[in-house]
């Protein structure tokens, strides 16, 4: 015959609730460094998506200056999304990407463009630029507000030289002033 002691009576009982408490542990720690990881994922989202419009504003700037020999500054609105359009309570996200006078600091002439044969100089010029993106949210329809959340930003330095180019004016720029709008 068997014999019960009092002792282990519901000893069971206490090691099956301490089993649940670890595993409920595990499971809340494991759920934690989920979320951590998808807000992480997220983050990295929208600080490529703010690199890439600032690339993208670095790009329409070098399109200006050899399209329309347009050099000065601009603002514009890049990958905007609605959710819930028509209503009061729509929300928007969107690239807004601040450009910079592009700043001519160099310029040399070109001695290896072949249409300086025809007795026209031509010249190798050299600009700088910044471009500055923000990812914005707000709610509401139209344009962003001023004042819309910035959910992350980024800027993109650059010095671009173009030739052969028959500049609109011969004047390099030194000025502080004109530089520190470029960031340089």
């Amino acid at each position: 015959m068997r014999e019960h002691r009092s002792s282990e009576a519901g000893s069971a009982y206490v090691i099956t609730l301490l089993a649940l408490v670890v595993l409920t542990i595990l499971a809340l720690s494991l759920a934690l460094v989920t979320q951590t990881e998808v807000q992480v994922g997220a983050n990295e989202k929208t600080v490529n998506r703010t690199f890439y419009a600032a690339d993208s504003g670095v790009g329409i700037s070098v399109a200006e200056i050899l399209a329309n020999h347009d050099y000065k500054g601009r603002t514009v609105i890049l990958n905007k999304v609605s959710v819930g359009a028509g209503s009061s309570l729509s929300t928007n996200v969107a690239d807004r990407v601040t450009l910079s006078p592009a700043v001519q600091i160099n310029q040399y002439p070109c001695n290896w463009c072949p249409q300086n044969q025809g007795g026209q100089q031509f010249y190798v010029t050299t600009f700088a630029l910044s471009s500055t993106a923000q990812r914005i949210s707000w709610s509401g329809g139209g344009d962003p507000p001023a004042d819309a959340r910035v959910l992350g930003q980024k800027t993109v330095r650059a010095m671009i030289e173009v030739q052969p180019w028959k500049p609109q004016t011969d004047a390099v720029t030194t000025d502080p002033a004109a530089l520190a709008q470029v960031g340089w």
